[in-house]
């Protein structure tokens, strides 16, 4: 039968059926291991011929049956050897008709074909594969020749990679979902060994452009053992699975727009993950198993954002810093004990970001990347947002991933205590050698108001602790070197004038309240980073008047220099009253640069503070960059200083004014009650316009030429940008 479907192929169709149906009565002989060989030898021959005109209707159900039972057959002497056939039968029924677009039955039956071959790999075990090579379906074939009649485990994973690798997109849910049903019902999600064999030998084979489609029924998977609470806890095994897809995914840059949003659904899986252990005893093992499900999620999102190009993982952070629970969403009726499980969950993800941070400078970060790519504006308004929180943790995780992000030249270890330098040298900054990009310095001119907004705001919270002070004076001094302008030098230096007078005037203000300690942290922070600029940028005369005030704080003052000052000893002895030498003046400043060439006109410009929200997603939006100052949107009055105040200012003050009740109706006001205001304006223009061309028109004496003029204004047409 065989050698003349082989010798009359050319008229294969016209008795194929026949041959099809004797097979089938051949396989039906169970035990007779002899004829079944002859038959899976007489199919594969018939599998390799080439029909032209192939029968779509044909229906190869019952091959599928028997080879599945041969799979699985259990025979006490020869089950191995019937495996291997039922193996080989199913590898030549997918080579015949998966590559054909138009025959879809083989897809209909992988339910049957997929457990038989996951079955036949369970029997050894192989260690995981760890190379990125995708093998082609040539490739399988030769393999498939080489192996030996007892290697079941090397034909079955010989036959999933061809399978996967001729899969396409619509086809490879109809391979995965079996698999995943197989694992479950079979319990072979622990240990995790064995399916993430499996599945590393699945994305080493399909497509990479399709890599998406596993990940996210993996994902499907997990939020479905989530939903159930499966008390064997195989989402951990799942999660652990589905973070090296997403590993493969990043390295072979095929992690689309599809990948991202999987991890917006890791989030929603870890916080709902999260919420649960929260509501568990704190010793008992299903909390244990909460963490250890979390610490998994935690880690595929880090391991995935490390082999990330560096737009992406900005992209990363900001989708886990827009997840976070805002802290104005605490309303009356809730609980201490939700309030505290959101607050812990607010850290945790802050924490997940601090890590991607982390990774992002020691593999990505340099000196020739921009400020502008680093901080995209939907990353670092959150950011600066979160700076302002009153909560001391989550300020101290935002000023340490600023840090992060904005440390190209690995200053911050050297910047990270506060300390008095008489010998600058000893720091080793080399600061006046590094070049500036003039991308950094429009940046910090563009977004740098609102930086010292926040920071303002984060200064004057009176719960800081000795490392957020420690924290800010190393973020002051790497925006002031990574920029190393001289207008943010001087930008920088009028914000600390200008705190140090808001903090002596907080005893008479109820709106600010800050303790002893607070204040005298400040001023001794103050101090120090007045020492370091002058001294690295070898501002002389300023240098010599910073060391002035701290040889008067020494001999008068020492709480209000590093160390003492964060010390609760020395400030329990200290006076209220400082006296004048040991406070930095401002006219003293101004001469000092002036006499130095630094622009001391920037101390005179508008400061205007307004404080925004100080979570993500706030509602305050009325942020106006009235210059490019970054200390122009601050209310930091010197109110010691007294002068006559000429009609000029007055005039731009009343402008500004104007300028910030137009903003706010533009914001607060609906749209038609803002097109009934402009409609109203411009129809008194236009009355304006008409009296005009009516006087005009009434000194022409010609009544004629009066008749073409009202003609002539009765036909313009103004342009519909004035009208409507």
């Amino acid at each position: 039968m065989t050698d003349t479907m082989k010798s009359c192929y050319q008229q294969l169709n016209t008795f194929i059926d026949s041959y099809l149906a004797t097979l089938n009565l051949i396989l039906e002989e169970r035990d007779d291991y002899e004829l079944t060989e002859h038959a899976i030898d007489s199919f594969e021959s018939f599998c390799e011929i080439r029909i032209e005109a192939p029968n779509y209707q044909r229906d190869y159900e019952f091959l599928i049956d028997r080879f599945t039972q041969l799979c699985h057959n259990n025979d006490p002497q020869d089950k191995i050897k019937f495996r291997y056939l039922g193996l080989r039968g199913h590898h030549a029924l997918i080579r015949r008709t998966s590559g054909d677009e138009l025959h879809n039955d083989i897809w209909k039956h992988m339910n049957q074909i997929i457990p038989s071959i996951v079955f036949n790999m369970e029997r050894q075990e192989s260690p995981c594969r760890t190379t990125t090579d995708t093998i082609a379906p040539d490739q399988i074939i030769v393999m498939t020749e080489k192996l030996t009649k007892d290697d079941l485990f090397s034909l079955a994973d010989t036959i999933l990679k061809d399978l996967f690798c001729r899969a396409h997109l619509n086809n490879i849910p109809a391979c995965v979902e079996p698999l995943l049903i197989h694992l479950d019902e079979h319990n072979k999600w622990i240990p995790v060994d064995f399916p993430l064999f499996v599945f590393s030998e699945i994305m080493n084979s399909i497509k990479r452009y399709n890599n998406y489609v596993v990940i996210d029924l993996l994902l499907n998977h997990l939020e479905k053992h989530l939903e159930y609470n499966d008390p064997k806890y195989i989402k951990t095994s799942v999660m652990n699975i589905l973070r090296q897809c997403l590993v493969f995914a990043a390295t072979n840059k095929e992690a689309g727009s599809t990948i991202f949003s999987g991890v917006s659904r890791l989030l929603k899986c870890l916080k709902k993950s999260f919420y649960n252990g929260a509501k568990l005893a704190g010793t008992s093992t299903s909390q244990r198993q909460e963490e250890k499900f979390q610490n998994t999620v935690i880690d595929g999102i880090r391991d995935f954002a490390e082999n990330l190009p560096d737009f992406q993982m900005m992209e990363i952070m900001y989708k886990i810093i827009t997840s976070l629970p805002s802290s104005n969403q605490q309303y009356e009726d809730q609980t201490e004990h939700i309030r505290e499980t959101n607050f812990r969950f607010q850290l945790l993800l802050l924490e997940i970001i601090q890590k991607i941070a982390i990774t992002y400078q020691s593999t990505q970060h340099d000196e020739t990347k921009s400020t502008q790519t680093t901080f995209p504006k939907q990353l670092f308004d959150p950011l600066l947002k979160l700076m302002g929180t009153s909560i001391a943790e989550i300020r101290l995780i935002i000023l340490e991933i600023l840090i992060l992000l904005i440390d190209k030249r690995r200053y911050a270890h050297k910047l990270r205590k506060i300390r008095i330098s008489k010998d600058i040298s000893q720091l080793n900054l080399s600061i006046i050698t590094k070049t500036t990009h003039l991308v950094d310095l429009s940046f910090m001119k563009k977004y740098g108001s609102k930086f010292l907004t926040q920071l303002y705001n984060c200064l004057l919270m009176d719960n800081n602790t000795k490392d957020i002070f420690y924290t800010i004076y190393c973020l002051m001094s790497l925006i002031t070197f990574e920029d190393g302008d001289k207008d943010i030098i001087v930008d920088m230096i009028h914000f600390c004038v200008n705190i140090q007078t808001r903090i002596l005037k907080t005893s008479d203000e109820d709106s600010i309240k800050l303790s002893t300690t607070t204040c005298y942290c400040i001023h001794a922070l103050i101090a120090a980073f007045f020492n370091l600029i002058s001294k690295s940028y070898e501002i002389t005369t300023f240098s010599q008047y910073v060391d002035d005030v701290i040889n008067h704080r020494e001999q008068c003052t020492p709480y209000l220099l590093p160390p003492n000052a964060f010390h609760s000893s020395t400030r329990e002895n200290s006076s209220k009253h400082i006296p004048k030498e040991c406070l930095f003046s401002e006219q003293t400043i101004l001469h000092t640069l002036k006499a130095s060439d630094y622009d001391i006109s920037r101390f005179k410009r508008t400061i205007c503070y307004e404080s925004e929200a100080d979570v993500p997603g706030g509602e305050n939006h009325d942020e106006i960059e009235t210059d490019d100052s970054i200390s122009s949107q601050l209310d930091l009055h010197n109110e010691d200083k007294q002068e006559e105040i000429p009609h000029v200012s007055i005039h731009q003050i009343l402008n500004s004014n104007q300028n910030h009740r137009f903003i706010k109706d533009f914001h607060s006001k609906p749209l038609h009650e803002l097109k009934f205001l402009a409609n109203a304006k411009q129809k008194h223009v236009n009355q304006h316009i008409e009296q005009v061309l009516n006087v005009r028109y009434s000194s022409k004496d010609n009544s004629s030429n009066n008749e073409q003029l009202r003609m002539h204004k009765d036909k313009f047409h103004y342009p519909e940008l004035f009208i409507n």
